[in-house]
Protein backbone atom coordinates (compact mmCIF):
# COMPACT_ATOMS: atom_id res chain seq x y z
CA UNK A 1 0.00 0.00 0.00
CA UNK A 2 1.44 3.38 -0.99
CA UNK A 3 2.04 6.21 1.46
CA UNK A 4 -0.51 8.32 -0.44
CA UNK A 5 -3.28 5.80 0.28
CA UNK A 6 -2.22 5.57 3.93
CA UNK A 7 -2.47 9.34 4.25
CA UNK A 8 -6.00 9.28 2.81
CA UNK A 9 -6.98 6.58 5.28
CA UNK A 10 -5.51 8.56 8.19
CA UNK A 11 -7.24 11.74 7.04
CA UNK A 12 -10.56 9.92 6.76
CA UNK A 13 -10.13 8.34 10.20
CA UNK A 14 -9.29 11.73 11.71
CA UNK A 15 -12.38 13.33 10.20
CA UNK A 16 -14.51 10.44 11.48
CA UNK A 17 -13.13 10.77 15.04
CA UNK A 18 -13.77 14.52 14.99
CA UNK A 19 -17.32 13.87 13.78
CA UNK A 20 -17.92 11.40 16.61
CA UNK A 21 -16.62 13.84 19.21
CA UNK A 22 -18.60 16.74 17.79
CA UNK A 23 -21.86 14.80 17.85
CA UNK A 24 -21.26 12.70 20.98
CA UNK A 25 -24.70 12.67 22.68
CA UNK A 26 -24.88 14.43 26.02
CA UNK A 27 -27.00 11.60 27.45
CA UNK A 28 -24.04 9.19 27.32
CA UNK A 29 -21.62 11.60 28.98
CA UNK A 30 -24.13 12.61 31.66
CA UNK A 31 -24.86 8.96 32.45
CA UNK A 32 -21.18 8.59 33.37
CA UNK A 33 -21.32 11.78 35.42
CA UNK A 34 -24.37 10.67 37.40
CA UNK A 35 -22.61 7.44 38.38
CA UNK A 36 -20.06 9.59 40.20
CA UNK A 37 -22.67 12.06 41.50
CA UNK A 38 -25.74 10.00 42.39
CA UNK A 39 -27.39 12.96 44.16
CA UNK A 40 -27.57 14.85 40.85
CA UNK A 41 -30.44 14.08 38.47
CA UNK A 42 -30.95 15.47 34.96
CA UNK A 43 -34.15 15.00 32.94
CA UNK A 44 -35.05 15.56 29.28
CA UNK A 45 -31.46 15.98 28.13
CA UNK A 46 -30.74 17.20 24.58
CA UNK A 47 -27.73 18.29 22.57
CA UNK A 48 -24.15 17.03 22.77
CA UNK A 49 -21.16 17.38 25.04
CA UNK A 50 -20.25 20.74 23.48
CA UNK A 51 -23.64 22.41 23.72
CA UNK A 52 -26.80 21.07 25.27
CA UNK A 53 -29.51 21.40 27.88
CA UNK A 54 -31.49 19.54 30.49
CA UNK A 55 -35.03 20.72 31.11
CA UNK A 56 -34.69 19.82 34.77
CA UNK A 57 -31.70 19.78 37.10
CA UNK A 58 -32.32 18.28 40.55
CA UNK A 59 -30.06 17.98 43.58
CA UNK A 60 -30.99 15.67 46.47
CA UNK A 61 -34.43 15.39 44.92
CA UNK A 62 -35.00 19.17 44.83
CA UNK A 63 -35.59 20.70 41.39
CA UNK A 64 -33.51 23.79 40.59
CA UNK A 65 -34.76 24.48 37.06
CA UNK A 66 -33.35 24.09 33.55
CA UNK A 67 -29.60 23.72 32.91
CA UNK A 68 -27.72 24.78 29.77
CA UNK A 69 -24.06 24.22 28.97
CA UNK A 70 -21.73 25.48 26.25
CA UNK A 71 -18.08 24.59 25.76
CA UNK A 72 -15.90 27.63 26.40
CA UNK A 73 -13.89 28.07 23.22
CA UNK A 74 -11.64 30.60 24.98
CA UNK A 75 -9.74 27.68 26.51
CA UNK A 76 -6.60 28.21 24.40
CA UNK A 77 -6.40 31.75 25.76
CA UNK A 78 -7.14 31.07 29.45
CA UNK A 79 -5.19 27.81 29.61
CA UNK A 80 -8.06 25.69 30.99
CA UNK A 81 -10.76 23.61 29.32
CA UNK A 82 -14.15 24.56 30.66
CA UNK A 83 -17.85 25.11 30.15
CA UNK A 84 -20.24 28.00 30.53
CA UNK A 85 -23.24 26.93 32.59
CA UNK A 86 -26.59 28.62 33.15
CA UNK A 87 -29.21 27.42 35.61
CA UNK A 88 -32.64 29.01 35.29
CA UNK A 89 -35.51 28.33 37.67
CA UNK A 90 -38.82 30.00 38.42
CA UNK A 91 -37.31 31.89 41.38
CA UNK A 92 -33.60 31.92 40.59
CA UNK A 93 -30.85 32.25 38.01
CA UNK A 94 -27.19 31.25 38.21
CA UNK A 95 -24.44 31.34 35.62
CA UNK A 96 -20.69 30.90 35.56
CA UNK A 97 -17.69 29.06 34.15
CA UNK A 98 -16.70 25.55 35.31
CA UNK A 99 -13.35 23.90 34.63
CA UNK A 100 -11.38 20.92 35.91
CA UNK A 101 -12.64 17.60 37.22
CA UNK A 102 -14.79 16.36 40.10
CA UNK A 103 -11.61 15.96 42.16
CA UNK A 104 -10.53 19.56 41.51
CA UNK A 105 -13.28 21.84 40.24
CA UNK A 106 -12.77 25.54 39.54
CA UNK A 107 -15.78 27.87 39.39
CA UNK A 108 -15.27 31.35 37.96
CA UNK A 109 -17.45 34.43 37.38
CA UNK A 110 -20.40 32.97 39.29
CA UNK A 111 -23.29 35.45 39.17
CA UNK A 112 -26.96 35.18 40.00
CA UNK A 113 -29.60 35.17 42.70
CA UNK A 114 -31.71 32.61 44.55
CA UNK A 115 -34.02 32.53 47.57
CA UNK A 116 -32.44 31.59 50.90
CA UNK A 117 -35.06 28.84 51.21
CA UNK A 118 -33.11 26.94 48.52
CA UNK A 119 -30.51 26.30 51.22
CA UNK A 120 -32.95 24.64 53.63
CA UNK A 121 -31.33 21.18 53.29
CA UNK A 122 -28.05 22.61 54.61
CA UNK A 123 -29.40 24.93 57.34
CA UNK A 124 -29.65 23.68 60.96
CA UNK A 125 -33.21 25.02 61.21
CA UNK A 126 -36.69 23.74 60.33
CA UNK A 127 -37.49 24.09 56.64
CA UNK A 128 -38.86 27.53 55.77
CA UNK A 129 -37.49 29.19 58.92
CA UNK A 130 -35.43 31.76 57.00
CA UNK A 131 -36.60 33.78 54.00
CA UNK A 132 -34.83 36.36 51.87
CA UNK A 133 -32.63 36.48 48.80
CA UNK A 134 -29.00 35.64 48.02
CA UNK A 135 -27.11 37.60 45.36
CA UNK A 136 -23.83 35.98 44.31
CA UNK A 137 -20.84 37.83 42.87
CA UNK A 138 -18.09 35.22 43.15
CA UNK A 139 -14.91 35.70 41.16
CA UNK A 140 -13.51 32.28 41.97
CA UNK A 141 -14.27 29.16 44.02
CA UNK A 142 -11.99 26.11 44.07
CA UNK A 143 -13.48 22.78 45.19
CA UNK A 144 -11.12 19.88 45.93
CA UNK A 145 -13.13 16.65 46.22
CA UNK A 146 -16.18 18.95 46.57
CA UNK A 147 -14.62 20.71 49.60
CA UNK A 148 -14.08 24.50 49.21
CA UNK A 149 -10.39 25.40 49.33
CA UNK A 150 -10.32 28.87 47.73
CA UNK A 151 -12.95 31.56 47.35
CA UNK A 152 -13.07 35.23 46.43
CA UNK A 153 -16.13 37.38 46.00
CA UNK A 154 -19.21 38.82 47.65
CA UNK A 155 -22.53 37.33 48.78
CA UNK A 156 -25.39 39.71 49.63
CA UNK A 157 -28.31 38.63 51.83
CA UNK A 158 -31.35 40.84 51.21
CA UNK A 159 -34.62 41.04 53.13
CA UNK A 160 -33.72 38.33 55.65
CA UNK A 161 -36.60 37.32 57.93
CA UNK A 162 -37.34 34.56 60.40
CA UNK A 163 -40.57 32.63 60.78
CA UNK A 164 -39.19 30.39 63.57
CA UNK A 165 -39.04 30.47 66.55
CA UNK A 166 -41.10 33.63 65.88
CA UNK A 167 -41.77 36.00 63.00
CA UNK A 168 -39.00 38.59 62.79
CA UNK A 169 -37.54 40.95 60.19
CA UNK A 170 -33.75 40.95 60.51
CA UNK A 171 -32.36 43.09 57.65
CA UNK A 172 -29.72 43.01 54.93
CA UNK A 173 -26.19 41.60 55.18
CA UNK A 174 -23.02 41.18 53.15
CA UNK A 175 -20.33 38.49 53.24
CA UNK A 176 -16.92 39.14 51.65
CA UNK A 177 -14.79 36.08 50.94
CA UNK A 178 -11.06 35.85 50.33
CA UNK A 179 -8.42 33.13 50.34
CA UNK A 180 -5.66 33.24 52.93
CA UNK A 181 -2.26 31.77 52.08
CA UNK A 182 -2.11 29.16 54.84
CA UNK A 183 -5.49 29.36 56.59
CA UNK A 184 -8.05 28.46 53.94
CA UNK A 185 -11.01 30.75 53.29
CA UNK A 186 -11.75 33.84 55.40
CA UNK A 187 -14.97 35.79 55.30
CA UNK A 188 -16.13 38.98 56.98
CA UNK A 189 -19.81 39.80 57.25
CA UNK A 190 -21.63 42.99 58.24
CA UNK A 191 -25.19 44.24 58.14
CA UNK A 192 -26.09 46.80 55.50
CA UNK A 193 -29.34 47.93 57.10
CA UNK A 194 -32.15 46.58 59.23
CA UNK A 195 -33.24 46.04 62.84
CA UNK A 196 -30.49 43.51 63.69
CA UNK A 197 -26.90 44.80 63.63
CA UNK A 198 -24.37 42.07 62.85
CA UNK A 199 -20.59 41.94 62.63
CA UNK A 200 -18.52 38.79 62.43
CA UNK A 201 -16.11 36.51 60.65
CA UNK A 202 -16.16 33.02 59.20
CA UNK A 203 -13.08 30.85 58.63
CA UNK A 204 -13.05 27.60 56.70
CA UNK A 205 -9.91 25.46 56.72
CA UNK A 206 -8.79 23.13 53.94
CA UNK A 207 -9.67 20.19 56.23
CA UNK A 208 -13.32 21.31 56.32
CA UNK A 209 -13.17 22.71 59.86
CA UNK A 210 -15.10 25.97 60.21
CA UNK A 211 -15.32 28.71 62.82
CA UNK A 212 -18.01 31.42 62.90
CA UNK A 213 -17.97 34.22 65.45
CA UNK A 214 -19.34 37.73 65.86
CA UNK A 215 -21.78 39.94 67.72
CA UNK A 216 -25.48 40.77 67.43
CA UNK A 217 -27.15 43.99 68.54
CA UNK A 218 -30.68 45.34 68.30
CA UNK A 219 -30.92 48.83 66.80
CA UNK A 220 -34.44 49.47 68.07
CA UNK A 221 -35.12 49.39 71.82
CA UNK A 222 -38.86 49.29 71.04
CA UNK A 223 -38.63 46.14 68.88
CA UNK A 224 -40.06 43.83 71.54
CA UNK A 225 -39.93 40.62 69.50
CA UNK A 226 -36.27 41.06 68.51
CA UNK A 227 -35.15 42.20 71.96
CA UNK A 228 -36.92 39.25 73.57
CA UNK A 229 -35.14 36.84 71.22
CA UNK A 230 -31.75 38.43 71.89
CA UNK A 231 -32.50 38.45 75.61
CA UNK A 232 -32.18 34.67 75.61
CA UNK A 233 -28.57 34.99 74.41
CA UNK A 234 -25.52 35.83 76.54
CA UNK A 235 -24.57 39.54 76.54
CA UNK A 236 -21.36 41.38 77.26
CA UNK A 237 -21.01 44.58 79.26
CA UNK A 238 -21.74 46.82 76.26
CA UNK A 239 -25.07 45.19 75.46
CA UNK A 240 -23.75 43.20 72.48
CA UNK A 241 -24.56 39.51 72.13
CA UNK A 242 -21.47 37.50 71.06
CA UNK A 243 -21.75 34.14 69.31
CA UNK A 244 -19.23 31.49 68.38
CA UNK A 245 -19.70 28.24 66.44
CA UNK A 246 -17.24 25.60 65.32
CA UNK A 247 -17.76 22.39 63.39
CA UNK A 248 -16.83 20.25 60.44
CA UNK A 249 -18.08 20.93 56.91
Amino acid sequence: MSWRIVRWWLAGLTVYVIFLLATFPATYALALLQKRLPDVQLANVSGNIWSGAAQEFALHGQSWGALQWHFDWRAPFVGRLGYRLQLQGSDMTLQGRVAGSLDKLLLEDVRGHLPISRLDPWLPLPAGSVTGRLDLHLNQVLLVKLQPERAAGIVNFTGVSLSWPQALTLGNYQLKLQTQAQNGIHGSFVDTGGPLALQGTVDLGSNGHYRISGTLTSRDPDNTALNTLLGDLPADGSGHHPFHFTGQW
